[in-house]
């Protein structure tokens, strides 16, 4: 089992994208939605999308948070509707299980909107770091894990937009659903449980 990958190896996989049905919230009628379809899952991918600032000390408050089940991807525009009430008591809850990379730098950001008791996280980072791999991150995850490499060109645009793009959406997708897929091959292989 490879635990590493040089940077320079990267490029040589091929690319894995999601290819289900993705969702933008972006009004109270739609989460509404979202919400009745995500209480049917036990573990959700978790990631979130801010805005890159290039300027020393600007930042900006997270605009994705991005929640996968199985074949679906919602993708909550947080910069049009908050931090719902319905979206904590999915971070809230106990009986399911999120699945993220570098999830406590995306729960202090998400938790700049509003205050929640985060339950049931699982950072791949650390869970990977634990079972003595030495290359962490999305990207080197995935080729590890599933043979292919997942697509960060968009990592750097604009989350805030009035309008994402067709790529923007497809690479947020991809991220969160990318998790459990990762989170299944560490289960497969014995080193989660």
């Amino acid at each position: 089992m490879i635990k590493f990958i040089a940077k320079e190896d990267v490029k040589k996989y091929p690319l894995i994208k999601f290819k289900g049905n993705i969702h933008v919230i972006d009004n109270q009628a739609k989460l509404s939605q979202a919400s009745k379809i995500l209480r049917t899952a036990n573990v959700l991918g978790f990631d979130t999308e801010t805005k890159p600032s290039f300027k020393k000390g600007v930042s900006y408050k997270i605009s994705l948070l991005q929640l996968s089940s199985l074949n679906d991807v919602f993708i909550f525009r947080l910069n049009k509707i908050g931090l719902d009430e319905k979206l904590i008591s999915f971070l809230s809850n106990p009986d399911v299980l999120k699945v993220g990379i570098d999830v406590k730098n995306d729960i202090i950001g998400l938790k700049q909107y509003v205050h929640f008791k985060e339950s049931n996280f699982l950072d791949l980072n650390k869970l990977a770091l634990d079972t003595g791999f030495q290359s962490i991150g999305a990207v080197k995850l995935s080729i590890m894990l599933l043979g292919k490499r997942i697509s960060k060109t968009q990592r750097l645009s604009d989350w805030s937009s009035e309008t994402l793009t067709d790529k923007q959406l497809l690479y947020a997708a991809t991220d969160a659903w990318i998790c459990p897929k990762i989170l299944d091959v560490f289960k497969k292989r014995g080193l989660y449980c």
